[in-house]
Parts: structure tokens; C-alpha cells; sequence
């Protein structure tokens, strides 16, 4: 009997999805191919933005896209779906009524892992979509932890890294995480989750910032995957298999 197959819904965007599947090679313990997670990944550039969408910048709903992408990985033999973007997670209930796998929700499971990090108040790096739809706030109140937002100054260079940078295909300086992180802390945050997955791409190692932990949601997600197929984690220590991108 072949191992369980993992359907990606990517495409938004490219760049965090290659990411995702690389984070899902290094964070697995395996010793070759054969002991990888099975995974067939739709880079679908085509989805509406979802940003755009929820903050009523467009009519262009990607819900549909999401569903006809999720259903053609069923039919390509996908057991479970993983879906690397934040924002779409607000079409999460909407969206996993409509398919048969079971489809991992990445906000749930990373304000689960701040809640076992024993985290009070965690502040969310993320699009205006997320924030707007409060997507981890509502999941925080779920696990009876505290959850803070950016000011507006804030969250246009947040909105600035992820949009004209990261999905521009522009660098970031990776020492920009600090004043971010360090505004979060002036609201009383004890953590910070980096909830887009272009800043999981953009700080990609960053286990702190001005003195603040950093949760990666979309590593979270990886680890998620990797023990639902049965797999097992590799300890971080030991450091991963492949350069970063």
C-alpha cells in the first residue's frame, strides 16, 4: 500500500510555495527519497487575490478556484490537502465543505503551537486580508490566548515587504523583522507569528527578534504535514538536508 499522497493548493504565492516544499524536505528525519512525504503541488498563479477580495478592493472571489484546484489534486489520489497561504484560510469553512480530503488549517495549528509555547499574547505579522477577517484572533480565542495586530504604520511596511518586495520578487533584509517585532512588543506581545507565508519566505530561519520568539505559521504547516502522513520531525539541531533558496 503506497503512503499517503499530499495535495498542495499553491500558487499563492509561487514563491512561499516552493518554500513550503522545501521547509517540508528539511523538517523531515529522513535518510533518503523513499522516506519523504508524497507530495503533488499545484502552483496555481491563476487564483484571484485574496487580499484584494476580502478587503473589497475586487469582485474576483478565489473561493472557486480554490475549489477546483482541491478537488483536481483529489482526483490525482490526494489523501490530504495542505494549503500554504494565510489569507485564503479565510475561504477555510467554506472551502473544505465543498471537498472529501481533509484539508489542514494553518492558523488553528499555529495558535496551538503558541498556546503549547505557553504564549499569552501573540502578535500577527500578516496581510490586511488576514487581519481584516481577524483569522487568528478568532482561532487564539479558541486556545484562550491574547492575539494583537500591528498599528497602521506598522502594517504598511508589513503590506510593503510582502507585496513590493517578496511578491515583486524584490530581496528583503531580513534585519527589517526587528522593528517589526519590536512594535509588537511595545503592545505587550510575549511572541510574534509570522502569519503570511511570503514573510515565512522572506525571514526564513529567524527564531527571534528583538528578543521576541518567532513562530513561522508556514513551518507549523510543514510540521503538521509531516506527522499526519506518519513521518517524523527532524530535530532542529541537526540541522537540514538542503541549502535555503
Amino acid at each position: 500500500m503506497s503512503a499517503q499522497l499530499v495535495g498542495v493548493l499553491g500558487g499563492v504565492g509561487p514563491a512561499a510555495t516552493a518554500y513550503f516544499l522545501q521547509r517540508l524536505v528539511a523538517r523531515t528525519a529522513a535518510t533518503c527519497d523513499q522516506e519523504h512525504v508524497r507530495t503533488l503541488a499545484f502552483n496555481d498563479t491563476a487564483i484571484p487575490d485574496r487580499t484584494a477580495f476580502l478587503t473589497g478592493v475586487s469582485n474576483r472571489n478565489p473561493l472557486e478556484s480554490l475549489v477546483e484546484d482541491g478537488l483536481l489534486l483529489e482526483a490525482c489520489g490526494c489523501d490530504l490537502l495542505a494549503l500554504p497561504c494565510n489569507t485564503a484560510h479565510g475561504f477555510f469553512d467554506e472551502l473544505q465543505a465543498r471537498l472529501h480530503a481533509p484539508l489542514l488549517n494553518m492558523v488553528r495549528a499555529t495558535t496551538e503551537r503558541a498556546s503549547q509555547q505557553r504564549l499569552r499574547r501573540v502578535g500577527v505579522l500578516a496581510t490586511r486580508g488576514t487581519v481584516l477577517r481577524n483569522l487568528y484572533g478568532e482561532e487564539a480565542r479558541r486556545c484562550g490566548i491574547e492575539c494583537a495586530y500591528p498599528g497602521l504604520a506598522t502594517q504598511h511596511e508589513v503590506n510593503r515587504i510582502i507585496f513590493d518586495q517578496v511578491k515583486a520578487g524584490a530581496p528583503v533584509d531580513p534585519s527589517s523583522l526587528t522593528p517589526l517585532a519590536r512594535a509588537l512588543g511595545e503592545l505587550g506581545c510575549d511572541g510574534v507569528v509570522l502569519g503570511c507565508t511570503e514573510l515565512s519566505f522572506a525571514f526564513s530561519g529567524i527564531a527571534e527578534a528583538a528578543r521576541l520568539p518567532i513562530i513561522d505559521a508556514l513551518d507549523v504547516l510543514a510540521d503538521e504535514v509531516i506527522e499526519r502522513t506518519g513521518h517524523a520531525l527532524r530535530d532542529e539541531q541537526e540541522g537540514a538536508p538542503c541549502a535555503a533558496l
